[in-house]
């Protein structure tokens, strides 16, 4: 089976993927729907052209950066790779997450915004307080000043 290069072993109950670490002709991997958590065995196959994992606990993604031939890269229902990590897919034709993963991406997206506005605002509102604060400063020491020059007159 060394010149294997396509393996499809959706809806089951695979776990383990030590076993395919030598298989270097392998092209297309289909295991969606199965019991996948560690994808690292894969690491060495640089014929790889896609990877179906959709609907598994997929934990180490990022263990197969370094493939750069993926035409697919399909990991609906999972853990959304970073745009950092996707670079590393320059040629991907076809990448599939589910739209609950995209609401997620929009809402994260929209948190980091309303946390950029607050840093903003609050940085403005501090900035404002040390201003006023400096010219309250400056006030007394002028009023400070006018208390001494008065006490010097009345004396």
């Amino acid at each position: 089976m060394k010149n294997l290069k396509a393996l499809s072993m959706a809806y089951t109950k695979v776990v383990d993927l030590h076993p395919l670490q030598y298989l270097f002709q392998l092209q297309y991997i289909s295991a969606y729907h199965t019991c996948i958590i560690d994808v690292s065995p894969l690491a060495k196959l640089t014929l790889l052209e896609s990877v179906e994992f959709s609907f598994n606990k997929i934990t180490n993604a990022d263990t197969l950066q370094h493939h750069k031939n993926f035409l697919k890269y399909e990991f609906s229902n999972q853990k959304v790779p970073t745009p950092d990590e996707l670079t590393f897919y320059n040629k991907i034709l076809s990448v599939h997450s589910s739209h609950k993963q995209i609401r997620k991406i929009q809402a994260e997206n929209r948190v980091s915004k309303f946390r950029a506005s607050l840093a903003s605002k609050k940085n403005y509102i501090s900035a404002t307080l040390n201003n006023q604060i400096m010219l309250m400063g400056q006030e007394i020491n002028l009023l400070v000043q006018f208390i001494q020059i008065s006490n010097t007159f009345l004396d």
